[in-house]
């Protein structure tokens, strides 16, 4: 391997206006890249689409952006990717997520976030746990190196996939330096950020996409079903699916869906909330409550998988499938005066610390460097 190193790295994910956790860990991973690994002897390669976010920005010399014509998730892209591979010829490439080039021999890095498409196969296509049971976990046998965001998912590999442990690496997620307490802000951006979204002044939040897993509608029935005053704000792509469930629960409640929020406000929408509910049944890590915590905010989360490992002791823990402990937890953390929650938030600001998106970047480039 020569000494200047070149590194192609997948970043079709990372599309404008998505903050799901995976598009997020990309963003972040390149944005500090170009921070630490600026002039230094190795050459990036950063394969994108044309609705990328690092379009936007202003990169390194070393850095070069490729923009491919198939997304990350097209059957179409692999042909493409081995061509852009035989093109570039790069010692290394870096798969952030579970998409990995499957015609390439090229050495291979691939960061695995969880392993939900196997644990909770019945939520998938056979055309998606196939890949995982059959492509997938062949390549990540020759891979040089896996990355994962938690020791749970790092067991769960090894678990599924029958992987040598020595192989996985376990570099967590960050917090994004701008999720602070309310306080940080100015009363003008709070005044419009409760306006843009036509907000409460205060209440309940959630989020969580369409996949089962993320057990909204649990949430959605703990929530109508309990003797609840404040408002619950759900931020969520299955908006028609929520007014279904609450017309079901016969719920005259007030409930606020949103579908969007930009990047710059989350910190305020979490700000303004009194509590946060993650109840998710399967997380690799889990971004937001840690999010939540930044922003001076008690969770209540699963007592399951990754999350205990990602929090602490620095939530509300209840068990998902029990309609009365979600319940019992909502009525716990909206108790803001108590001194358990506030043991929850202080101690929360201190564990949180642990959470770097720059120290996960270099966490990564040790992983490059130690392959050159």
């Amino acid at each position: 391997m020569s000494s200047k190193q070149a590194i192609m790295i997948d970043a079709r994910i990372a599309i404008k206006n998505s903050e799901h956790g995976i598009a997020r860990h990309v963003k972040e991973l390149l944005l500090n890249l170009f921070k630490i690994a600026s002039g230094n002897d190795k050459t990036y390669f950063i394969l994108i689409n044309n609705d990328n976010v690092f379009l936007d920005e202003a990169l390194p010399s070393n850095f070069k952006l490729i923009i491919l014509k198939n997304s990350v998730f097209s059957l179409k892209s692999q042909i493409e990717l081995f061509f852009v591979i035989k093109k570039y010829k790069p010692d290394i490439f870096h798969s952030p997520q579970f998409i990995v080039p499957l015609l390439s021999t090229v050495p291979l890095i691939a960061t695995i976030h969880d392993m939900n498409h196997l644990a909770l196969g019945n939520n998938y296509s056979f055309i998606k746990r196939f890949y995982y049971q059959f492509f997938l976990q062949r390549k990540l046998k020759k891979a040089k190196a896996i990355i994962t965001v938690s020791n749970f998912s790092k067991q769960e590999i090894i678990k599924y996939f029958n992987i040598k442990p020595e192989l996985i690496h376990v570099i967590y997620n960050g917090v994004q330096n701008n999720f602070k307490p309310l306080n940080f802000f100015s009363q003008e951006k709070i005044i419009s950020v409760l306006k843009k979204y036509d907000l409460p002044e205060k209440y309940i939040f959630t989020l969580g996409n369409s996949k089962p897993h993320k057990n909204l509608a649990k949430v959605l029935e703990s929530y109508c079903l309990g003797n609840f005053n404040l408002p619950l704000v759900i931020l969520t792509n299955i908006k028609e699916q929520i007014e279904d469930l609450k017309q079901n629960y016969n719920c005259n409640k007030e409930i606020k869906t949103l579908t969007y929020v930009a990047e710059e406000d989350f910190p305020i929408i979490y700000g303004l909330s009194k509590i946060f509910i993650y109840v998710s049944l399967y997380e690799g890590f889990g971004l937001p409550p840690i999010e939540a915590a930044a922003c001076g905010i008690p969770s209540i989360v699963s007592n399951t998988t990754s999350l205990p490992e990602i929090m602490g002791n620095n939530a509300i823990y209840v068990d998902p499938l029990k309609l009365n402990e979600i319940q019992a937890g909502i009525e716990f953390g909206l108790q803001t005066e108590s001194k358990e929650v506030q043991a929850i938030v202080k101690n929360g600001f201190t564990w949180i610390q642990k959470y770097s998106w720059l120290e996960m970047a270099k966490e990564t480039l040790h992983i490059y460097d130690s392959l050159q």
